[in-house]
């Protein structure tokens, strides 16, 4: 009896000494893009991850990584290897040592934005670059939409969320962003895709077309779908912005163009008077919050969203056409 019962005893103590000889289970390492790093800061992360090795290499020759290291918070839409072949392949050049180093710093800018955001938790919308137009200094802006898919300007790239460090966010992208144009950002827009198909019409004005791609800026009042709709409404012979003629609109497209100007509205404090290129004069109304667009004797339109930045110039987006005759 006194046997067993010391077997009884026994057995538990054998179990707790077997138990903690065991070595824990070695499952594979922990995947670095799976969780937040708070002790690691942008650029060691950047440094330390093998896909990264190009855009590093960038950030160096660009003498950039001084941003990532106690700058920020930012998010950076970072692009992974694949991406600079493509690259290198669309500027003919085999090396970046052969790249300009300022042209590489302004599309390396341009991939950064101010914030430690989650992809989940980036707005949809316009948001401010660290690239900045060099007239004004204000900032170049990217597109984000999020529906079924995010997208950075139009593109689905997203390769790997929500790097998270002590100063902020990397978003792996498979692809180098392009700076973009007037002419770009309006692609980049569904609710522009009216307009920017009127501009994509072989049969419009060079003259008035270069100021949309000179590097010389450019301040456009874009009018949305919606408006471009209403006045194809108002015009019954033409049921599509292809049926408009293109003396017409040649006129129409002068009417919402300033040329030689990049005009932030939200840098003014009081009305502004301006000058359309087809010579009508309008006056950019402030009457917080809203603003609005006047002619001599009545309001002719509502600006829904101002300072809209691209490398070559600024867009106001406005919620009515301005036809020469609208005043």
């Amino acid at each position: 009896m006194t046997n067993i019962l010391t077997i009884r005893y026994l057995i538990p103590v054998v179990l707790v000494f077997i138990t903690s000889c065991i070595p824990p289970a070695q499952g594979p390492p922990p995947d670095p893009r799976s969780f937040d790093q708070p002790d690691t800061d942008l650029l060691d992360l950047i440094e330390s991850l093998p896909y990264f090795e190009d855009f590093m290499y960038a950030l160096e020759k660009a003498n950039l990584t001084y941003l990532m290291e106690e700058n920020g918070p930012y998010t950076v839409f970072a692009p992974v290897q694949a991406s600079f072949s493509v690259f290198r392949n669309k500027y003919k050049i085999n090396h970046l040592d052969e790249f300009p180093e300022d042209k590489l710093a302004d599309i390396l800018l341009y991939h950064f934005i101010h914030g430690d955001w989650t992809l989940a938790e980036i707005p949809p919308g316009y948001h401010a670059t660290l690239l900045r137009e060099r007239t004004t200094g204000n900032p170049i802006d990217l597109y984000v939409e999020k529906n079924d898919i995010f997208r950075i300007n139009g593109l689905n790239t997203i390769d790997e969320p929500d790097l998270g460090t002590v100063n902020g966010y990397i978003q792996s992208i498979k692809s180098i962003l392009d700076i973009p144009t007037v002419l770009d950002q309006l692609a980049n827009n569904k609710d522009f895709s009216m307009i920017f198909e009127i501009l994509k019409r072989g049969d419009l004005d060079p003259e008035l077309m270069d100021h949309f791609s000179n590097i010389d800026p450019v301040t456009f009042l874009a009018p949305t779908n919606k408006a471009v709709e209403s006045f194809l409404e108002a015009h019954p012979d033409w049921q599509t912005v292809h049926d408009i003629p293109s003396d017409s609109l040649n006129d129409i497209l002068r009417n919402h163009l300033i040329i030689h100007r990049n005009i932030v509205l939200n840098d003014i404090k009081k009305d502004l008077i301006l000058t359309s290129e087809y010579g009508q004069e309008f006056t950019v109304h402030i009457d917080y919050p809203e603003w609005s667009v006047l002619g001599a004797s009545k309001k002719l339109a509502n600006l829904t969203i101002r300072d809209i930045q691209a490398v070559n110039g600024i867009i106001h987006q406005i919620d009515r056409v301005l036809s020469p005759e609208s005043d």
